[in-house]
């Protein structure tokens, strides 16, 4: 048999270095909290522009729901904070003149998570929305 030469290097880098372990990461950065003021701007001009010309239609308001909680969850999201879910809760009825209570409830961690809220009366229809941001604490790097 033949010995052969075989040329090894090693590398300094190679030998100092330790396997990395995951970053788990369950609280945004200052810098990547999601700011509610962005969002009720949105919400605001969103339910003016939509609304503004409009009469109250029960037909129609199914789909003007869907339509403003669609605008304003892809303009909140253009906003592209990271790691955060959205949530749009968009409550709209008929305005006969009495009062109305609208509650929602969102479990979440107060330190990370927030939400945005704003009305549209008119003298026809009043539009209520909410909208939650939760920021995802489970993801690994």
């Amino acid at each position: 048999m033949e010995k052969k030469d075989i040329n090894v290097e090693v590398f300094e880098d190679a030998e100092n270095e330790t396997p990395q372990q995951p970053v788990y990461q369950v609280r945004p950065h200052m810098y990547e909290k999601f700011k509610p003021l962005s969002a009720k701007e949105i919400i605001h001009d969103v339910l003016f522009d939509q609304l503004a010309t409009k009469s109250y239609d029960a037909q129609a308001a199914a789909q003007w729901t869907k339509d403003i909680a669609d605008i304003i969850e892809g303009k909140i999201k253009n906003l592209q904070f990271k790691r955060y879910k959205y949530i749009v809760n968009v409550v709209l009825g008929q305005q006969h003149g009495a009062g109305v209570k609208v509650g929602t409830r969102c479990i979440w961690d107060a330190e990370a998570d927030t939400y945005a809220y704003d009305s549209f009366i008119n003298v026809r229809m009043r539009k209520i929305l909410s909208q939650f941001s939760h920021f995802l604490f489970l993801i690994c790097k």
